[in-house]
């Protein structure tokens, strides 16, 4: 047991000869040494490949064992504070990144205009984009003919009589004819992230420019 114990403790940057020499006075690491380390450990983490859920709790349950569960329900709350804290620190690192996420709306600029992917199941014929205001208004549809697997598109931000659109958040809609049917498919596009916000029970929420907000474990890819 000594040597599990040791061992997660430097998983937690201390060396056996530090956990000896606090052994002698304080019968090991005290609650808040072990609180304030694991919100270090949290802090410090790639954000892109955090600290494992069965990792993180094989600490938890080791220092249980020295230091007694009653005391670590007693402090659980304030560290479930900290470690909050700790991931609105790590997604402060995710803001202007652009990710890929599955989304009907974009955001389209007078420089690039809007672009996305069509995810085509099986072959279809006729594949098309059509492109609405936030209104409803159709303003563009995008002919694609024939396609399969993965397509992308572009808008060049123009309507169907040349006029340029003003840049902000369009609706995309994808469709195409399968087994003589018109079939809606799945679509997604790029947005950046303005900001990074903590959801009670689903981790982070990203706000992104001209879509909205998405759940961080639903992003595709992040550039």
């Amino acid at each position: 047991m000594a040597t599990s114990i040791d061992s997660n403790y430097a998983t937690l940057g201390l060396s056996s000869t530090e956990t000896a020499t606090e052994s002698e006075s304080s019968s090991g690491l005290g609650l808040d040494d072990f609180l304030s380390l694991m919100t270090t450990q949290l802090q410090n983490q790639d954000p892109l490949d955090p600290m494992d859920n069965g990792e993180m709790l094989g600490q938890m349950a080791s220092f249980a064992t020295v230091s007694g569960i009653e005391d670590l329900q007693t402090s659980f709350g304030s560290f479930a504070s900290s470690m909050q804290s700790a991931q609105a620190l790590q997604g402060s690192s995710l803001i202007g990144k652009s990710v890929f996420v599955e989304s009907s709306v974009g955001n389209m600029t007078a420089e690039d205009g809007l672009s996305g992917q069509v995810y085509v199941p099986e072959s279809v014929a006729d594949l098309n984009v059509k492109i609405y205001t936030e209104e409803g208004e159709l303003v563009q549809t995008i002919e694609m003919g024939a396609a399969s697997g993965y397509t992308e598109f572009t808008w060049d931000g123009l309507d169907e009589n040349g006029e340029a659109m003003a840049p902000g958040s369009y609706q995309f809609l994808a469709s195409g004819t399968v087994d003589g049917e018109n079939t809606a498919l799945a679509t997604a596009t790029v947005g950046e992230v303005e900001s990074v916000i903590l959801g009670s029970d689903e981790g982070l929420i990203l706000n992104l420019t001209g879509i909205g907000s998405v759940l961080f474990s639903e992003a595709l890819e992040i550039i």
